[in-house]
């Protein structure tokens, strides 16, 4: 009886952990920790996701300063939540996971806060009395790199940018600074945005064969 029992337990463990190894040396996590830990990171993906398809957009392309920047604080909030999520006995990748999708948030403020300063220095530069006037062109949906998210936005932002006159005496020469931020900060979403990818797509071949027992085909757990 014993011995049977032993066996049961030991294919209960199986069921209900998975295995890390860090240093030679196997530790094994909770799936049911590890899950409902990225269910509740999936709520804010959930949030964000809107917000990097509808919202941000519409602002970038209104120039609507108040809103990037009330959006910018909004998108700390989320960080903060996400900090807060508690993690003891959650499975190290998932952590990993969260890690990168925290780093996305912070590119997230950074375009909002960033973009908001550009149509703001366009904006004091088109005031002044002396000085010539800057007119920014249209951001288009252009074919070969737009999308219906934040970063297809930006490019077409930047295509828009690129047909002003940049030169020293030209209007929008003092924009150059802010431009240049601008497309930093374009530049690393998108290799953020790549690295999360290819991490969530390791992940969705692993937790499934570390943690059989659940679901992680779910899009509100792996994107």
């Amino acid at each position: 009886m014993n011995a049977r029992r032993l066996v049961l337990m030991i294919g209960v463990l199986a069921a209900s952990v998975g295995c890390s190894r860090q240093g030679g040396e196997q530790k094994a996590f909770g799936a049911k920790e590890t899950y409902g830990f990225l269910k509740n990171v999936g709520q804010i993906r959930l949030l964000i996701n809107a917000d990097n398809k509808d919202r941000i957009p519409a602002m970038i392309r209104g120039q609507d300063t108040a809103a990037l920047g009330a959006q910018a604080v909004k998108t700390e909030e989320y960080r903060q939540t996400l900090v807060a999520i508690g993690s003891k006995g959650v499975d190290p990748d998932a952590l990993t996971f969260t890690k990168n999708f925290g780093a996305i948030l912070d590119l997230y403020r950074s375009v909002c806060l960033d973009t908001a300063e550009l149509f703001r220095e366009i904006k004091a530069a088109n005031d002044r009395a002396s000085g010539p006037h800057i007119d920014l062109p249209p951001v288009e949906y252009g074919s070969l790199t737009y999308q219906s998210d934040t970063l297809g936005t930006i490019d077409s932002l930047l295509e828009s940018l690129g047909r002003l006159d940049m030169n020293a005496g030209g209007g929008a020469a003092s924009l150059r600074s802010i431009v240049d931020k601008v497309r930093d900060d374009r530049d690393r979403l998108k290799s953020a945005k790549e690295t999360h990818h290819d991490f969530t797509n390791r992940l969705k071949a692993d937790f499934p064969l570390r943690y059989p027992d659940l679901d992680w085909t779910s899009k509100e757990i792996m994107p």
